[in-house]
């Protein structure tokens, strides 16, 4: 396995793109405690990107990892329509290439110490006609990071993915339940009991949900250092490769 992580979730809107955010953070202040190193910010492909809409995921990476990474560069394609890749692409007659992706994503892994790529929705979302988002993580040889939620219904999904996962040639090293908020902690820790006992992968991480978005560069510096001290606290890094 490559020297990075490739970060799934167990369906939209669970958090992926805070989780790998943060998570570039936490490693990259810990390579700065360690005697230096980069981190690595990449997503292959985000929809949903208008200049009427809200931050693109591109610029939530950025903004919450504190890395110095111009925006442009840490994304390969970016659609209009927030719906699934292969979709999005048809619309304005584009297409992805998971052979070029892939390419690319070679090269990003040998330019730093550790890469963090954010995927689109979770493995089997369709990048293509014929190729899915697991396609991409199994092509880069990376493990895999499931976001999936705190509550109810979070087992089902959580194991179903790390089943797909496994199915499909991937070593899945961790989950991370995200976004509990006050009252869930009991069924959370069940949860993650639960998890780890039936799908022999252990849970990581527990984040509490996250507030809105910061909306200036003085609240995003405040952001990204409160949530790297809660993601050094509450993610157990040495699980990653």
């Amino acid at each position: 396995m490559n020297h990075g992580v490739f970060i799934t979730g167990t369906d939209a809107g669970v958090g992926m793109t805070h989780v790998a955010s943060v998570l570039a953070a936490a490693l990259q202040r810990r390579l700065d405690e360690n005697g230096g190193g980069r981190v690595g910010l990449w997503k292959p492909v985000q929809t949903g990107v208008r200049d009427e809409a809200p931050l693109p995921d591109s610029a939530k990476l950025v903004l919450g990892s504190g890395l110095a990474i111009p925006e442009s560069e840490t994304f390969s394609y970016a659609f209009p329509d927030r719906v699934v890749p292969w979709m999005a692409a048809q619309r304005i007659g584009a297409r992805i290439s998971i052979a070029q992706l892939a390419e690319e994503g070679t090269g990003r892994l040998a330019a730093c110490d550790r890469l963090v790529v954010d995927g689109a929705g979770g493995l089997a979302v369709p990048l293509t006609d014929r190729g899915v988002v697991a396609d991409l993580a199994a092509a880069l040889a990376l493990p895999v990071l499931i976001v999936a939620r705190p509550g109810i219904g979070t087992v089902n999904h959580t194991l179903l993915t790390v089943a797909y996962a496994r199915g499909a040639g991937l070593k899945p090293i961790g989950v991370v339940l995200n976004g509990y908020r006050d009252g869930q902690a009991d069924i959370m820790e069940e949860n993650a009991m639960m998890i780890e006992r039936f799908a022999d992968v252990p849970v990581i991480g527990k984040l509490p949900w996250l507030p809105g978005a910061p909306e200036s560069d003085d609240d995003w510096s405040t952001w990204r250092e409160r949530w790297a001290d809660v993601a050094a606290a509450s993610l157990d890094l040495d699980k990653l490769p």
